[in-house]
């Protein structure tokens, strides 16, 4: 082998090593994970880098399972909906750091415990949504849809720049609320109520309406879900167009699509923003906590409306630091909630916290079997 051989043998393996160096992490990265599942768990922690499985032993809680796992790489937008689907995968957005760059979608398959990754540029940046088979991803000009195996079925392109709110569906008819960036003539955001239709898993726009007008106020909805043919959104008040003045108020939005009817029904603490669907017509509200001041969530019937605000700040968590990642239903009267490092087992008869466990601050999710 002569010298110019050898130089370009040498020149060729060291452009191979950094190859190797540069993309061996982003392919072990896009490689499926497994963890175990414990028949002894009633529900699972979700976490950045681990999972446990727990189950209630006369009221305390009692860990059965503590997988240590790479589960999220950057950050999750902890405002953003993840969804549940099948009744097996937990499947949610998870953007690059710094927030903004090239993100990927998860799920996680608590049946065989494997989780997936799908890298792409249409994960939910702004928003998302969620029907029992399909989740939605936004950002400000598309609405693209995943099924549980995180192939990308369809991407649907607005016209113009919307803001979509996080939404849940029941079927393959989608409604939820999209705010127009540009604003009408007078610069006031535009709240629209869309519809769209899956055939064949393929998005269809049939149409879209104002979801609710009045002379010289723009109102302010947020979370949706769709129950029948009843669309619920929660509202935190309205902007005065002419006096350009916010009043937050703490209601929740019911439109009857059947009657035409729309009403505003309040609720026992003001700006209302994320919905946790619990058990039957049960949800869960959360309220921001920068105008409420106070970490805490209103229970909620659909169908009588009644409700019940719980404050957690009186179980000694700070408005400044904690706050509130999920809540979930066990059984009629048990809820479980995660708020900060924290997991509560709540008694909804009593108003009480039964137990509570300290967890890895880096936990988001509550997955129940």
């Amino acid at each position: 082998m002569n010298k110019k051989t050898k130089k370009l043998t040498l020149i060729l393996i060291v452009v191979l090593v950094i190859l190797a160096f540069f993309l061996t992490p982003k392919l072990l990265d896009s490689l499926p994970k497994h963890f175990s599942i414990s028949s002894d768990a009633n529900f699972y922690i979700v976490g950045y880098h681990n999972i446990e499985g727990y189950k209630l032993d006369d009221s305390e809680f009692k860990k059965v399972s503590d997988e240590k796992i790479d589960i999220v790489k950057g950050q999750i937008n902890p405002t953003v909906k993840r969804a549940e689907l099948s009744n097996r995968y937990l499947v949610f957005s998870e953007e690059g750091k710094p927030h903004g760059v090239i993100g990927r979608v998860t799920s996680v398959d608590f049946k065989v415990g494997e989780i997936k990754y799908h890298k792409t540029d249409d994960y939910a940046y702004t928003s998302s949504g969620s029907n029992p088979d399909y989740y939605f991803t936004s950002a400000s000009n598309y609405l693209a849809t995943f099924d549980s195996t995180l192939k990308k079925v369809d991407k649907y392109i607005f016209e113009e720049p919307v803001i979509l709110s996080d939404f849940s569906g029941e079927g393959n008819h989608l409604y939820f609320l999209g705010t127009n960036v540009k604003g009408d003539s007078n610069h006031q955001a535009l709240n629209n109520l869309y519809h769209f239709s899956l055939h064949d898993s393929k998005l269809q726009l049939n149409y879209k309406e104002p979801l609710y007008e009045q002379p010289e106020v723009t109102y302010y909805f947020n979370d949706s879900l769709v129950r029948g043919n009843h669309l619920y959104a929660t509202s935190s008040g309205y902007h005065k167009d002419s006096a350009k003045e916010k009043i937050v108020l703490g209601q929740i939005f019911h439109y009857d699509m059947n009657s035409g009817t729309k009403e505003f029904i309040d609720l026992p603490e003001i700006a209302p923003n994320n919905l946790f669907e619990l058990n039957g017509d049960l949800v869960a509200i959360e309220h921001s906590k920068v105008y409420s001041k106070k970490i805490g969530f209103s229970l909620f019937h659909l169908t009588n409306h009644v409700s019940q605000f719980i404050d957690l700040s009186e179980f000694g968590f700070d408005v400044n630091k904690d706050s509130l990642k999920d809540v979930k239903q066990i059984d009629d009267n048990t809820l479980l909630i995660l708020v900060g490092n924290k997991l509560l087992h709540y008694q909804i008869s009593s108003s009480s916290v039964l137990s509570k466990k300290e967890v890895d601050p880096h936990s988001f999710h509550i997955w129940v079997k």
